[in-house]
């Protein structure tokens, strides 16, 4: 044991020697009290204690297992008891009596639940399950007997035959005949288990066959009486020797013990053989000489009935009683053996309470300054706050002793207060690490940390994970600078925390990742459905407007989900999740929220490959350029071509732009892309036209990293002049999407491009929030229909009205306009008689390679010739 002792002066070496010599066997001393208490606590344990715990658990095993057997044997009592009123229903006319089939349903309900109760396994420790076999068999005759019941009962009385009743009833009484086997195997178990307690299950059973066959004796004469016939000679024997079984059971329950004089149920039993086996059984054995001899009986079967069912109501009483009793009584013995294993363990506890109170003492009085000071010293260095108590009380200890310590204890604390300080400075650090200077909330490693923490916690660790990104902010920022960027920011964070608060979600968390991008946790949320409702909610907070100085800003937002443990663990896994539906959610026109999927993952692991492809597909020149044919809706004549950009693969093949166009304007390749696509149409267009076709022109669509670059006029005017095409041959096609991207900085070098003759085609016209004072301000040339208006046109009239009016919006500021996506005669008549002049689609030509587009655009000439 480590301890600390006080600081030697010279005058006083020789006490303070004597000291360290007491405390060294002062310690002796109680690590000898410690093992002796430890010895003492296993010799209990071994001689009282444990002994205590294997009664008790016996005693709770018997009791399970007794209790099952009651569980079975009162479900061969809800079998045997339905038959009485079966028997009933089928004595009365059919209909005649809505309360007697009531009382029939009331007791199969019953019986069900008997049997269901014992299809649930074992519930006491190493007791096996009733085996299936029986439950399955017992089942499966009750229900051919209810269906014989419920045949018979159907009948009109004058249709019944003693033999149909017979059988039914023979049936009902062989599902507790089979049933039987489930009882036998199951005292046979607690015969294995225990010996000692077949004794009380085989009484049980008895006391249950006595209420079984006074019900089978009643099922085997008043059938007969109910239609009025004599008894045949087997049923006169079989009733017979049901008789005698009865009253052999009633010898063998004189005999024991439990029914003796001066036992509770001795009363019982008395009254059994007075109302049952005396009146009830008299009147049975009467009605059986009545049907030997003529069939003329006494009483009717209902008056029979009456009487004779009241009778069994003592055997009822004391087969219940008996049960209860036998549990009752493996509970009393269960319950004593636990009053004295409680009793032990509280003599035990008090011993120890007495030995640790006198350690404790002496502890206290001896050692304890030292084991407090050590303790000072662990906490210091661990960098843990002192424990309470720290410094001994004056008058503890003697005086020399307790002004040692106490000179210890001041440096401690000094030093305890430099460590305090240093701690404080550390959480500060922390703090400042995971906090975002700009909002003040959690960042990329605030979220980290609090992802932790939830997945630590079991209760907890279901959540849901979003990433926002504001739709638009990069231009406000560019426009209106960074100073209203950043109060656009703090201003959506707060924004985000308050929908979080109201949602009244338990430590949700918004972090800021950087830039435009939030992150929520929101922990205990793993329900798909709850977290789209938050999403939803978020999407609503942020698309209300934003007051910017004298200014109202509206934005938007992306937002993807993830769930955890569905979509991975809490960790950057789950945010990487969210990121790619959030990619699927902009992807799918921003403004809107996706939930991660697992074909995400997929097809993020296709979009990464490509991209890692596209250095060596540019270098290894396998891109080419496929051309889709122009032409005039009047002649049919090729006018131009729309160049479009395919990828030869080496291992996929010949790949269409929409497996490979998205990674690639992500990528810096975009670019060097768009200026090879850019050279490549010029000259190959030149070729042509020099080849015979002089009037045609030829389409290129532009990247919008293209338009990054300050370069983008030269880059043409140099393909231009490279190539000898003269610019009023190329037409440059603009999405809507870049437009919106640059707006106002697309003017100027658009104007130029004008300047050397090129032609502007706005593609996908209609299709997004494109305004007409765009047309206005941009110098376009012509207006490209989407194909998804030309192709809706035959079921659509509102297709047909939007074609209509961009066909007549172009005419009227003297736009060109053509149609894309023509794929049927029908659609060509159609936009002929509209105004509309040019067109493009499968009806004309698929996009094909320049050899087949130079044979349909210069006759004559073969295509080899013809390609540049």
């Amino acid at each position: 044991m480590h301890h600390l002792t006080p600081t030697r002066s010279a005058t006083s070496g020789q006490d303070g020697s004597g000291r360290r010599g007491q405390e060294l066997r002062l310690e002796r001393r109680l690590r000898g009290a410690a093992f002796l208490i430890a010895a003492g606590l296993l010799a209990l344990t071994a001689i009282v204690v444990a002994p205590s715990i294997a009664a008790y658990r016996d005693g709770q095993h018997n009791l399970m297992r007794i209790s099952r057997l009651r569980q079975i044997l009162e479900a061969a009592n809800r079998l045997s008891a339905e038959r009485g009123p079966s028997n009933v229903l089928m004595a009365i006319a059919p209909g005649s009596d809505p309360a007697a089939q009531a009382r029939l349903a009331a007791f199969r309900a019953a019986s069900d639940g008997a049997l269901a109760g014992l299809v649930a396994p074992a519930r006491s420790a190493g007791a096996p399950e009733v085996p299936a076999r029986f439950l399955e068999a017992t089942a499966a005759q009750l229900d051919a007997a209810r269906r014989d019941v419920d045949r018979v009962a159907g009948l009109p009385p004058a249709e019944r035959r003693l033999e149909d009743v017979g059988a039914a009833v023979a049936r009902m009484i062989a599902v507790v005949d089979i049933f039987q086997d489930a009882v036998a195997w199951e005292i046979r178990e607690i015969g294995r288990a225990d010996p000692a307690l077949v004794g009380a299950g085989l009484i049980g059973h008895v006391v249950s066959d006595l209420r079984e066959y006074g019900g089978r004796i009643g099922s085997a004469i008043i059938p007969a009486v109910a239609v009025r016939q004599p008894l045949t000679p087997e049923r006169v024997a079989e009733a017979v020797q049901m008789r005698g079984r009865i009253l052999e059971l009633m010898r063998l329950l004189r005999g024991q013990s439990a029914f003796g004089p001066g036992q509770p149920l001795e009363g019982l039993l008395r009254e059994v053989e007075t109302t049952f086996v005396e009146g009830g059984l008299g009147l049975i054995t009467a009605a059986i000489a009545e049907g030997q001899v003529s069939g003329r009986y006494t009483l009717g079967a209902d008056a029979l009935t009456h009487r004779y069912v009241p009778t069994l109501k003592p055997v009822e009483a004391l087969r219940d009683r008996y049960l209860a009793g036998m549990v009752e009584g493996f509970a009393a013995e269960r319950d004593a053996v636990r009053a004295r294993l409680v009793a032990v363990a509280c003599g035990t506890v008090t011993v120890l309470s007495l030995l640790a109170v006198l350690l404790q003492s002496l502890r206290a009085s001896v050692l304890r300054p030292l084991l407090v000071a050590r303790e000072t010293v662990v906490a210091l260095s661990q960098g843990t706050a002192l424990p309470p108590g720290i410094r001994p009380p004056p008058g503890g200890a003697p005086a020399l002793r307790i002004t040692e310590i106490r000179r210890l204890f001041d440096g401690l604390a000094v030093l305890e207060e430099r460590m305090g300080e240093r701690a404080r400075l550390i959480a500060t650090l922390r703090r400042q690490a995971e906090t975002d200077g700009l909002t003040g909330m959690s960042n990329r490693r605030g979220l980290a940390r609090a992802m932790a923490q939830v997945a630590e916690a079991p209760d907890r660790a279901a959540a849901a994970a979003l990433m926002i990104d504001l739709d638009g902010f990069k231009t406000i920022n560019d426009t209106l600078g960074h100073e209203a960027g950043d109060d656009l920011i703090r201003q959506a964070g707060a924004r985000l925390a308050a929908c979080i608060a109201r949602h009244d979600i338990v430590d949700g968390l918004v972090a800021r990742m950087g830039g435009d991008e939030f992150a929520v946790l929101l922990p205990g949320c793993g329900d798909a459905a709850a977290a789209i409702a938050v999403a939803e909610a978020l999407l609503h907070g942020l698309s209300e407007p934003f007051p910017l100085g004298d200014r109202s800003i509206h934005l938007g937002a992306s937002i993807g989900i993830a769930l955890s443990p569905l979509h991975g663990p809490l960790s950057d896994a789950l945010l990487a999740c969210a990121d790619m539906a959030l990619y699927e959610a902009k992807r799918a026109g921003r403004h809107c929220h996706r939930l991660f999927t697992p074909a995400m993952r997929e097809a993020t692991l296709v979009w990464t490959a490509r991209q890692q492809e596209l250095p060596q597909a540019l270098a290894a020149g396998e891109f080419a350029l496929f051309y889709q044919p122009q032409v005039c809706l009047r002649t049919r004549r090729i006018v131009g071509a729309e160049a479009l950009i395919r990828w030869r693969h080496p291992q996929l093949g010949l790949l269409a732009p929409a497996a490979f166009l998205a990674p690639l304007e992500a990528s810096p390749l975009a670019a060097p892309v768009g200026r090879w696509v850019l050279r490549e149409a010029c000259a190959q267009a030149a070729a042509w036209r020099a080849a015979g076709a002089p009037d045609l022109r030829v389409g290129v669509n532009l990247f919008g990293a293209q338009f990054h670059a300050a370069s983008l006029v030269d880059e043409v005017r140099a393909a231009l002049a490279e190539t000898g095409l003269p610019g009023s041959a190329l037409e440059l096609e603009i999405t809507e999407t870049i437009i919106l991207q640059h707006d106002e900085a697309l003017i100027a070098p658009l104007r130029a491009l004008r300047d050397l003759g090129i032609g502007l085609a706005f593609d996908d016209y209609g299709t997004g929030y494109a305004s007409l004072s765009l047309l206005k301000r941009f110098p376009l040339t012509r207006l490209k229909i989407d194909r998804s208006f030309v192709q809706g046109m035959e079921v659509s009239s509102q297709d047909r009205a939007i074609v209509r009016s961009v066909l007549s919006l172009g005419h009227s500021l003297g736009l060109g306009v053509i149609a894309e996506g023509v794929e049927t005669e029908a659609m060509c008549g159609r936009l002929r008689a509209k105004g509309c002049k040019e067109a493009q689609g499968y009806l004309f030509g698929r996009p094909m390679p320049p050899e087949d587009f130079a044979a349909l655009c210069v006759p004559g000439e073969r295509p080899a010739a013809l390609s540049a």
